[in-house]
Protein backbone atom coordinates (compact mmCIF):
# COMPACT_ATOMS: atom_id res chain seq x y z
CA UNK A 1 0.00 0.00 0.00
CA UNK A 2 1.18 3.48 -0.82
CA UNK A 3 -0.01 6.93 0.15
CA UNK A 4 -0.20 10.05 -1.97
CA UNK A 5 3.11 11.41 -0.69
CA UNK A 6 4.92 8.14 -1.54
CA UNK A 7 3.51 8.24 -5.07
CA UNK A 8 4.13 11.92 -5.76
CA UNK A 9 6.82 13.09 -3.32
CA UNK A 10 4.27 15.82 -2.60
CA UNK A 11 4.15 17.35 -6.09
CA UNK A 12 0.95 16.82 -8.05
CA UNK A 13 -2.16 18.42 -9.53
CA UNK A 14 -5.78 17.47 -8.84
CA UNK A 15 -8.86 18.08 -10.99
CA UNK A 16 -12.00 17.27 -8.97
CA UNK A 17 -15.73 17.43 -9.68
CA UNK A 18 -17.94 17.38 -6.57
CA UNK A 19 -21.69 16.83 -6.71
CA UNK A 20 -24.52 16.70 -4.18
CA UNK A 21 -27.13 14.09 -5.21
CA UNK A 22 -29.79 15.61 -2.92
CA UNK A 23 -29.38 19.03 -4.58
CA UNK A 24 -29.50 18.64 -8.39
CA UNK A 25 -27.68 21.42 -10.15
CA UNK A 26 -25.16 21.76 -7.34
CA UNK A 27 -21.70 20.97 -8.66
CA UNK A 28 -18.28 22.30 -7.68
CA UNK A 29 -15.12 21.92 -9.74
CA UNK A 30 -11.67 22.38 -8.25
CA UNK A 31 -8.24 22.59 -9.81
CA UNK A 32 -5.30 22.37 -7.39
CA UNK A 33 -1.54 22.35 -7.68
CA UNK A 34 0.31 20.92 -4.67
CA UNK A 35 4.03 21.32 -3.95
CA UNK A 36 6.00 19.83 -1.06
CA UNK A 37 7.75 22.63 0.81
CA UNK A 38 9.11 20.41 3.60
CA UNK A 39 8.59 16.79 4.64
CA UNK A 40 5.30 17.57 6.39
CA UNK A 41 4.37 20.90 4.81
CA UNK A 42 2.69 21.50 1.46
CA UNK A 43 1.80 24.61 -0.49
CA UNK A 44 -1.50 24.37 -2.35
CA UNK A 45 -2.96 26.72 -4.94
CA UNK A 46 -6.59 25.94 -5.67
CA UNK A 47 -9.24 27.38 -7.98
CA UNK A 48 -12.86 26.63 -7.10
CA UNK A 49 -15.81 27.17 -9.46
CA UNK A 50 -19.40 26.04 -9.49
CA UNK A 51 -22.78 26.29 -7.85
CA UNK A 52 -24.11 24.95 -4.56
CA UNK A 53 -27.77 25.27 -3.51
CA UNK A 54 -27.75 23.27 -0.26
CA UNK A 55 -27.42 24.07 3.44
CA UNK A 56 -24.22 25.70 4.66
CA UNK A 57 -24.25 24.85 8.38
CA UNK A 58 -21.79 21.96 8.02
CA UNK A 59 -20.20 21.00 11.36
CA UNK A 60 -18.67 17.57 10.67
CA UNK A 61 -17.75 15.06 7.99
CA UNK A 62 -18.74 11.39 8.36
CA UNK A 63 -18.37 8.22 6.29
CA UNK A 64 -15.47 9.65 4.24
CA UNK A 65 -14.26 7.01 1.81
CA UNK A 66 -12.27 7.08 -1.41
CA UNK A 67 -11.17 4.51 -3.94
CA UNK A 68 -8.02 4.97 -5.98
CA UNK A 69 -7.28 3.23 -9.26
CA UNK A 70 -4.80 4.19 -11.94
CA UNK A 71 -4.59 4.51 -15.70
CA UNK A 72 -0.79 4.18 -15.46
CA UNK A 73 -0.13 7.92 -15.51
CA UNK A 74 -2.81 9.34 -13.19
CA UNK A 75 -4.48 8.28 -9.97
CA UNK A 76 -8.23 8.12 -10.53
CA UNK A 77 -10.21 8.83 -7.38
CA UNK A 78 -13.87 8.35 -6.59
CA UNK A 79 -15.13 9.36 -3.18
CA UNK A 80 -18.07 10.10 -0.97
CA UNK A 81 -18.82 11.61 2.42
CA UNK A 82 -21.75 12.76 4.53
CA UNK A 83 -21.62 16.40 5.59
CA UNK A 84 -23.29 16.60 9.01
CA UNK A 85 -25.36 19.72 9.64
CA UNK A 86 -25.75 21.81 12.79
CA UNK A 87 -29.48 21.96 12.06
CA UNK A 88 -29.66 18.14 11.95
CA UNK A 89 -29.47 15.70 9.08
CA UNK A 90 -26.72 15.49 6.51
CA UNK A 91 -25.87 16.21 2.89
CA UNK A 92 -24.38 13.52 0.65
CA UNK A 93 -21.28 14.58 -1.26
CA UNK A 94 -19.69 12.52 -4.06
CA UNK A 95 -16.69 13.30 -6.23
CA UNK A 96 -14.43 12.12 -9.02
CA UNK A 97 -10.83 13.29 -9.28
CA UNK A 98 -7.83 12.92 -11.50
CA UNK A 99 -4.57 13.25 -9.56
CA UNK A 100 -1.54 13.79 -11.80
CA UNK A 101 1.89 13.34 -10.17
CA UNK A 102 4.77 15.40 -11.56
CA UNK A 103 6.89 12.25 -11.80
CA UNK A 104 6.00 8.74 -13.00
CA UNK A 105 5.12 6.15 -10.36
CA UNK A 106 5.37 2.36 -10.40
CA UNK A 107 4.35 1.12 -6.92
CA UNK A 108 0.57 1.25 -7.29
CA UNK A 109 -1.37 -1.92 -6.33
CA UNK A 110 -2.97 -3.54 -9.43
CA UNK A 111 -6.44 -3.66 -7.81
CA UNK A 112 -6.30 -0.10 -6.48
CA UNK A 113 -6.69 1.10 -2.91
CA UNK A 114 -9.60 1.74 -0.57
CA UNK A 115 -9.03 4.64 1.82
CA UNK A 116 -11.28 5.25 4.83
CA UNK A 117 -10.84 8.49 6.73
CA UNK A 118 -12.14 9.65 10.09
CA UNK A 119 -12.54 13.43 10.38
CA UNK A 120 -12.97 15.24 13.72
CA UNK A 121 -15.75 17.83 14.11
CA UNK A 122 -14.91 21.03 12.27
CA UNK A 123 -13.71 23.91 14.41
CA UNK A 124 -14.54 27.33 12.94
CA UNK A 125 -13.05 30.49 14.39
CA UNK A 126 -13.83 33.56 12.31
CA UNK A 127 -12.44 32.86 8.85
CA UNK A 128 -10.35 29.84 9.94
CA UNK A 129 -11.41 26.22 9.99
CA UNK A 130 -9.46 23.33 11.49
CA UNK A 131 -9.95 19.59 11.94
CA UNK A 132 -7.99 16.41 12.52
CA UNK A 133 -8.15 13.34 10.34
CA UNK A 134 -6.85 9.80 10.44
CA UNK A 135 -6.93 7.39 7.55
CA UNK A 136 -6.55 3.71 6.74
CA UNK A 137 -5.33 2.52 3.33
CA UNK A 138 -6.01 -1.02 2.11
CA UNK A 139 -5.02 -2.61 -1.18
CA UNK A 140 -8.02 -3.85 -3.18
CA UNK A 141 -8.09 -7.30 -4.71
CA UNK A 142 -8.05 -7.24 -8.51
Amino acid sequence: MVNLYDLTIGNYSVLRTISYPDFPGSQIETNAQVRAVKTSEWETNITINGTYHGPTDVVAVKDYQIIWTTDGKNILESGSAALELKSGGSVRQVWKSTITPERPFDKFPPGGELITISVSPLQVDGNKMSYKWEGTVKAQQK
